[in-house]
């Protein structure tokens, strides 16, 4: 009980802080192609210290990987704990959609997927974690952009705090476990090659 009127405590203070470049900047945080994008270009920083065989393998399970977190969070975890999101529960807060910020005093009557966990902050955590790991110099780029996915979640009204954070730390373990896939994955290769050389 405590810890769900603390999750909408935060959520109302996060939600109800506003300003006019945040309404201007944060929508693109949540939208899907800039993610992509994002992540498609500077995960080719990890070029600079790998082959290409061992870049390959890296971006094959990045994909693998993403794709994972993006179905058992959809499929398996929403289904699940089957949780409102807040702009079907919750009155009084700012709702971003169709492009446009709106107040809504009451909550919206509207078909649409589970809250918890989030998504997108479990994408972009994974991706985060993953490609930080191979290429640490820019781990603070990747992590940052994470944390202002996340705000954006909570700020446009589609999300909780407790559900971002949840989606992080999912993400982020399979970031973690996959790291540590490839990792094993690239030391068997180079352990073979050094016994056919």
């Amino acid at each position: 009980m405590f810890l769900c009127e603390l999750d909408l405590k935060l959520f109302y203070v996060i939600n109800q802080f506003r300003h006019r470049l945040l309404d201007l900047t944060l929508p693109y945080f949540s939208h899907p192609d800039l993610i992509y994008v994002f992540f498609v270009t500077s995960g080719w920083l990890i070029l600079k210290k790998k082959t290409l065989l061992q870049s390959l393998i890296i971006w094959i399970f990045l994909i693998l990987g993403y794709v994972w977190v993006d179905f058992s969070c959809a499929k398996i975890l929403k289904p699940y704990f089957q949780r409102p999101r807040p702009f079907v529960s919750q009155e009084n807060l700012y709702y971003y959609s169709d492009q446009k910020h709106r107040y809504l005093n009451q909550p919206l009557k509207k078909e649409t997927s589970y809250s918890f966990p989030s998504n997108h902050a479990s994408n972009v955590s994974f991706a985060s974690i993953y490609l930080s790991l191979f290429y640490p110099p820019f781990a603070w780029g990747w992590i940052l952009f994470m944390l202002l996915v996340g705000w954006s979640r909570i700020y446009l009204g589609h999300h909780y705090p407790f559900d971002v954070l949840f989606g992080f730390f999912w993400g982020g373990f399979w970031g973690w476990t996959f790291y540590l896939l490839v990792k094993t994955l690239l030391k068997k290769l180079r352990h073979e090659k050094k016994l056919s050389a």
